[in-house]
């Protein structure tokens, strides 16, 4: 998210947040001109900041100097920086005094841009030990008979719900997160927050989410199990506490509970369900004030009643977990966010962080002998410039490996209804498999509430339990908040759900196969009513987006997204935007 990289900027960065987009200025250089301003502006902040480490330059002075840079800039309140410093410093001092940093590395690698590199790339360098047992003949599943048994899957991700939403506040006050009773004085009503959320930078309040789950409920009570991709916490990162972030976590596993009596839940976590909010520190660091062990423990905690007891040992350890969902299927949930680039630990200890993915090797290499097919579900999907390029790069090895074994994923975080295609690394060509990526019940930023629902091939003999179609469910925010508005009794308030689109009849697909997916790509490449309608679901119709309309740049962006499973290949994008630039839109 944008004010995720202002704060990193804020803190590295200083006086050239002011170049940054959503900063006002009157007149910014251009984008390339202002990355390579904000990276050299970056790398001198660090090298001053690490100067002050070793001055021995206190916490509270450094924050001083950089809260007066925020609020002689207005770049934010000064609260607001200083709160985001005081949860996040004391890490970064920890990491640079008992860790090997580079600190050429650290904007590079924060940044993710082609206007801001790594001075030593190699230290970040890393590969793991690749399975041992070879790789077996690939071979074309046959369809599912007619008739054959499906099962139901929810799949809900990012709920963000604020405890502190507050109807008819300030839903534009320039801050990273509006809508609640801080948010300062109202200067247009038709800023003033909805009902059930709004459309500006706010998250959403328990009401909605409420209505959410309980209407999953009403109208999916044949579901057979759930996917919880993480992002409970709300976005006010500067303010957050292990006791609040607890608190939230308890409620929503209750609510979830309430609502889907005996229905599992398959949860994983989101890089804001830690505090300070995106640290999660390896393993190996068990001091109190750094470990991320009390957010694994209470994880173990919150989902025993979902998932078996053996999983608690690699919950506890790192965060991950894997269970069998019915014979023949297993269940497989990563810990994504120790790729995460906003996690300052990755600055630290960027090998394969609490031995992940040499264990989801291992999983696999056991899923595969035994004749099981696999599913994972994490967080945060590679590919994108907030993942480590080399940690996305293992993965997708791992993906190409176990083609067979893996036949969906299912992450979060982009808060966008989306999908990603992986492809075979010897045959560029070669689509090999496909990541879901669910979109968010939080209406930040400009998005509708919604959710996913996959229908997927049932447990059968030699069923690939892949994914054969899905739909998504989505509350109009524009028109749920206008019935709200002319209520007189807004306790019998039901806010109309529907069924935005189901992917094959909507996209015209035969299945929701690597190939089919990729064929759909190409139509959207040189369909701009195609890329247009893509794009509306994308957003899950939201008035606010398609107002603004996407241009050739914007829809080429999106449709990069979906072939980028590692963020420094670009070579599957320029080739969309190539194709893009013989294509006149209208």
């Amino acid at each position: 998210m944008r004010y995720l990289q202002a704060f990193a900027l804020c803190l590295f960065v200083g006086c050239s947040l002011l170049l940054v987009e959503g900063v006002p200025l009157e007149s910014q250089p251009e984008p390339e001109e202002r990355g390579f301003i904000i990276c050299n502006a970056c790398n001198r902040m660090v090298k001053q900041m690490f100067t002050y480490f070793d001055q021995g330059v206190t916490n509270e002075q450094i924050i001083d100097t950089i809260a007066s840079i925020c609020t002689t800039f207005r770049l934010f309140d000064s609260s607001i920086c200083r709160g985001f410093l005081d949860a996040s410093l004391p890490t970064i001092r920890y990491i640079y005094e008992n860790t090997d940093i580079i600190t050429g590395n650290v904007c590079g690698l924060i940044l993710s841009s082609e206007n801001c590199s790594l001075s030593d790339p190699e230290k970040l360098e890393w590969s793991i030990k690749p399975s041992d047992i070879p790789k077996p003949s690939l071979t074309e599943p046959p369809p599912a008979p007619l008739g054959s048994p499906t099962l139901k899957v929810l799949h809900l991700s990012d709920l963000h719900w604020d405890p502190e939403y507050l109807e008819g506040s300030n839903a534009n006050c320039h801050e990273p997160l509006c809508c609640r009773a801080s948010s300062g004085n109202l200067t247009n009503p038709k800023d003033a927050a909805g009902y059930w959320g709004d459309y500006g930078s706010c998250d959403i309040p328990w009401r909605t989410i409420e209505n959410t789950v309980m209407h999953m409920s009403k109208q999916h009570p044949d579901t057979d199990y759930i996917l919880w991709t993480g992002d409970l916490i709300p976005h006010d990162v500067w303010s957050t506490t292990k006791h609040e972030n607890i608190y939230i976590i308890d409620s929503l596993v209750n609510l979830l509970a309430k609502y889907f009596p005996g229905v599992t839940v398959y949860p994983t976590l989101g890089n804001h369900e830690a505090h300070p909010v995106n640290s999660f520190a390896p393993p190996e660091v068990t001091d109190e004030e750094h470990s991320i062990s009390w957010l694994y423990e209470e994880a173990d905690r919150q989902w025993a009643n979902w998932l078996p007891a053996e999983v608690s040992s690699t919950i506890r350890y790192g965060g991950y977990y894997t269970t069998i969902v019915k014979p023949g299927l297993r269940m497989v949930s990563m810990n994504m966010n120790y790729c995460y680039t906003f996690n300052w630990w990755t600055l630290a200890k960027s090998e394969d962080p609490a031995s992940g993915l040499l264990w989801l090797t291992k999983v696999l290499e056991e899923a595969e002998m035994n004749g099981e097919k696999v599913h994972i579900i994490s967080h945060i999907a590679p590919g994108g410039p907030d993942c480590m390029s080399v940690f996305s790069r293992e993965y997708n090895k791992i993906v190409n490996r176990f083609e067979s074994t893996i036949t969906a994923q299912f992450f979060g975080h982009t808060h966008t209804d989306e999908f990603k295609i992986f492809y075979d690394a010897e045959d560029p060509t070669r689509p090999t498999n496909v990541a879901f990526i669910g979109p968010s019940v939080t209406t930040y930023l400009h998005l509708n509430p919604g959710y996913k629902v996959y229908t997927i091939d049932g447990e059968r003999s030699g069923s690939t339990f892949a994914v054969l179609d899905h739909s998504t469910w989505y509350m109009n925010l524009t028109a749920a908040n206008l019935a709200a508005k002319s209520a007189t009794n807004r306790l019998e308030l039901d806010p109309e759900w529907e069924e935005l689109y189901q992917a094959r009849a909507e996209y015209g697909i035969a299945d929701l196969s690597p190939k089919q997916l990729d064929d759909f790509l190409n139509r959207l490449v040189s369909d701009n009513a195609l890329s247009q309608l893509y794009f509306k679901n994308y957003n899950k119709a939201s008035d606010f987006e398609l107002a603004a309309g996407c241009d050739t740049s914007c829809l080429s962006n999106i449709l990069c997204s979906i072939v980028t499973t590692n963020y420094w290949d670009q070579s599957r994008c320029r080739k969309i935007k190539e194709n893009f630039s013989y294509i006149d839109f209208v």
